[in-house]
């Protein structure tokens, strides 16, 4: 319908989506308004039609290039349910605009007509005329015993009711001997794809509870749907998942037993590393102290502790002699002391170097690395 002559830039029009829906399918209406951008406000008041149930969709515009130049497109939507089988006449909402000027100008839509397809009377009536597609989140392989977990489930599709799901997913959960199942809570969400204004989705939050420790099996979900297409009844279903259920003071630990089991490794390399490290230093002292004694009897008080068990028998001979120059009737030169001294320096070495390659031996098994 165009408007006056003073505003003839604007028109309406509407229709259906599909005009020959099943009864209670939802089908999209929409009202188009042509605005030669004078429109300053439009106003619809509330549309509540006989034989029909009406959800708002809300409004949408864009700019359009015409031959009379540069316009504005409204697009009111609407989702319409027929209640009724059989013709039924539509008549869409008037839109009021208001104009550049103060004028408000009612722009009326012409009428529609919906031919309702029956559906079995025996059909329950809380069953979506829709395809749904049912989803759930991801569980975990495993779940407390004798406390609540959660299960996630989605389904999408249109006309929806979270009453008739509600209805639906208590008749596939029931409370078994080792399952208990406690009241869903079920949310309705609109407009979740913008492309697909009719589009619906369900959310659903199951509370479950594993009575028995072992092997849970979750029920199979199945929710009924007419199909569209030819007006016959499907399933949706979610085959059941499977799980084990445990004590819940083992799954508190269990994720930190591979931490605990590196912290036991790891001590056991750290402390014989400190034990080699200890006895390394000590060592170096002891060669230090040899290397230092300017007299028999500060050398044969420097040689003492582990050296009398690491030496051989070339080297006992030494140290006898040594006692015998601190203790008998057998003095030393100069040059026969340095002598002595630089023999059990070279046999103290070699019980440093094998003391040295075992702490290296015991860090490389920490972090080995390539010899030089």
């Amino acid at each position: 319908m165009l408007a006056p002559p003073a505003h003839a830039g604007l028109g309406i029009e509407a229709h259906l989506a599909n005009p020959t829906p099943w009864l209670r399918e939802e089908v999209l209406l929409t009202v188009e308004v042509l605005d030669d951008r004078s429109i300053i406000e439009q106003i619809i008041a509330p549309w509540t039609p006989p034989g029909v149930i009406v959800r708002p969709l809300g409004s949408r515009q864009e700019r359009v290039q015409t031959p009379e130049g540069v316009r504005i497109r409204h697009r009111h939507l609407w989702g319409v349910m027929p209640l009724y089988p059989g013709p039924l006449p539509l008549q869409p909402p008037t839109v009021e605009a208001r104009v550049s000027g103060g004028q408000r100008l009612p722009l009326i839509p012409p009428s529609l007509r919906l031919e309702a397809r029956p559906l079995d009377p025996l059909l329950p009536v809380d069953v979506p005329v829709s395809t749904l597609s049912l989803h759930a989140a991801p569980l975990p392989e495993a779940v407390p015993r004798g406390r609540p977990f959660t299960w996630n489930l989605a389904v999408e599709g249109q006309g929806l009711s979270a009453r008739g799901i509600e209805r639906w997913l208590k008749e596939a959960l029931r409370d078994t001997g080792s399952l208990r199942v406690y009241p869903p809570d079920i949310k309705l969400r609109d407009g979740i794809d913008p492309t697909q204004p009719l589009r619906q989705r369900v959310e659903m939050r199951l509370t479950l509870e594993a009575r028995d420790s072992g092997p849970v099996r979750l029920p199979q979900i199945r929710l009924p749907y007419i199909d569209p297409t030819d007006g016959m009844v499907r399933l949706a279903s979610l085959p059941g998942a499977e799980l084990r259920a445990q004590h819940p003071l083992w799954l508190a630990l269990r994720p930190w037993l591979p931490w605990f089991a590196g912290a036991m490794l790891l001590a056991a390399l750290v402390i014989p590393l400190q034990r080699c490290g200890r006895r390394w230093l000590a060592r170096r002292a002891w060669l230090r102290s040899l290397r230092e004694a300017d007299t028999p009897a500060a050398l044969r008080r420097a040689w003492r502790g582990d050296a009398e068990t690491l030496v051989d028998v070339q080297t006992q001979a030494l140290v006898q002699r040594l006692d015998a120059a601190c203790y008998g009737n057998h003095p030393l030169g100069e040059a026969d002391f340095r002598t002595l001294r630089q023999a059990l320096l070279q046999a103290a070495a070699g019980a440093h170097k094998m003391a040295c390659w075992q702490f290296h031996g015991a860090r490389s098994s920490i972090n080995p690395s390539p010899p030089p």
